[in-house]
């Protein structure tokens, strides 16, 4: 039920948010912050993880980040990672998935020119398979599309 409920709050905000083009990372994240709290969320915001982290060569190493959004919605944790572009980052999808949230959410701007579904889904497994995870789903949300849907590891 919660994570129905958070997830619905996500879609729909991302679903009617359409800024121009020049609004980037800051002005989501910003925006969403006040979405959130609206809706009896507790956000932290830029919360530190320690990960491994799949480089584009392939290579795993160990560094220290930040996820977007750490948010806590009726004691449930959510670790939200927002990108700007087509594709969830591989250093997003893995600190998402190395996070200690129950939940895991990827959100990217997307472009209605492109099915760019495929492209990330693609990512997202590839990262689980390379870490080697057996890990919650992530639900990816592609605001330009406005679809969503979660996606697990299929090992």
């Amino acid at each position: 039920m919660v994570k129905k409920k958070l997830k619905e709050l996500i879609k729909e905000f991302c679903y009617k948010y359409n800024p121009p083009s020049y609004r980037k990372h800051g002005n989501f994240k910003s925006d969403f912050i006040i979405f959130l709290n609206r809706n009896d969320c507790r956000i932290i915001d830029e919360y530190e993880i320690v990960y491994r982290n799949v480089k584009a060569n392939g290579d795993i190493v160990k560094q220290r980040g930040f996820i977007d959004f750490f948010v806590f919605y009726n004691q449930t944790r959510f670790a939200i990672e927002f990108d700007n572009g087509n594709l969830l980052k591989l250093k997003s999808i893995s600190k998402l998935l190395q996070s200690s949230s129950k939940y895991k959410i990827g959100i990217v701007r997307g472009n209605q020119r492109y099915n760019v579904w495929n492209q990330n889904m693609r990512r997202i497994t590839y990262v689980m398979k390379r870490l080697q995870l057996q890990t919650s789903p992530i639900l990816l949300i592609i605001n330009s599309d406005k679809t969503a849907g979660w996606i697990k590891n299929t090992t």
